[in-house]
């Protein structure tokens, strides 16, 4: 069992329903919290409004009170005051229970770039200061992890959340090698050990794959594997879901998440 908090997109092609839509065909039990209403359609977003902090809080509380869970995947948490709570209950799940896998997609800005949260500069801090220091993972692409750290280069950037022993797995969608046509993902752990994977491109445009992929990796850890190959598992999860991709009327391509053999 999983339990997702992120952010509603109306379109069906991002947020919480690509985290159902992946946990499912990984064979987890998702049970989803929304953090963050929008208006949007499948190729802009229009409009925000975080969940109010109580509503969050009550919908935790009762969850945390009935399940135990065997891992948590965070997306776009909507506002600082948002992220607090959460890391509040990422602390109370880990004293209930076994420390179980976090990880952070650090969603900030939409596929448009388009920003996500009220107050970006306090929604910064908040992950910074108060969730990401217990997660397993985060998954930020370059813009993200410029946007969260405070360090002028890639390598300090990501030194200053391994040095709280929190691995990093930075996806290379916004660097691809246009000529041998890949990507390169690097995943850095707390102790600095590192591994890269070079991920062939698929033409297009792709709605949601940051959101695939961060939930292919936690529902591949619930089921018992070691980061590396869930990981290694997850984006091969992310090709098949991309190369069976289907288009609505307009906007980015959705990738197929259900069904998928895994």
């Amino acid at each position: 069992m999983v339990l997702a908090i992120a952010g509603l997109d109306p379109s069906g092609g991002a947020g919480i329903q690509a985290d159902i839509q992946t946990l499912s065909s990984i064979g987890c039990h998702c049970t989803p919290i929304i953090s963050t209403l929008t208006v949007q359609d499948s190729s802009a977003l229009h409009k925000v409004h975080p969940v109010s902090p109580e509503i969050l809080d009550q919908q935790i509380a009762t969850l945390n009170d009935e399940f135990n869970f065997s891992a948590i995947k965070l997306g776009a948490l909507g506002s600082a005051e948002n992220a607090k709570l959460i890391g509040h209950w990422i602390q109370v799940i880990n004293k209930k229970q076994k420390k179980i896998p976090i990880i952070l997609d650090p969603v900030i800005k939409a596929s448009d770039g388009s920003a996500l949260a009220l107050g970006d500069h306090a929604l910064r801090n908040a992950l910074v200061n108060e969730v990401i220091p217990y997660c397993t993972l985060i998954t930020p692409n370059e813009p993200e992890l410029k946007i969260l750290s405070s360090c002028d280069t890639h390598d300090a950037a990501i030194k200053q959340f391994t040095d709280l022993g929190v691995s990093v797995l930075t996806t290379g969608g916004h660097t691809k090698n246009i000529v041998k046509g890949t990507l390169e993902n690097q995943l850095v752990i707390g102790s600095g050990e590192q591994e890269y994977w070079e991920v062939d491109t698929i033409n297009g445009e792709f709605r949601g794959t940051g959101c695939t992929l961060s939930s292919a990796i936690v529902g591949f850890l619930a089921n018992g594997f070691a980061l590396n190959e869930a990981i290694e598992h997850a984006q091969r999860f992310v090709s098949n879901a991309l190369e069976q991709a289907y288009t609505l009327r307009s906007g980015q391509q959705i990738p197929q998440r259900s069904n998928l053999s895994v």
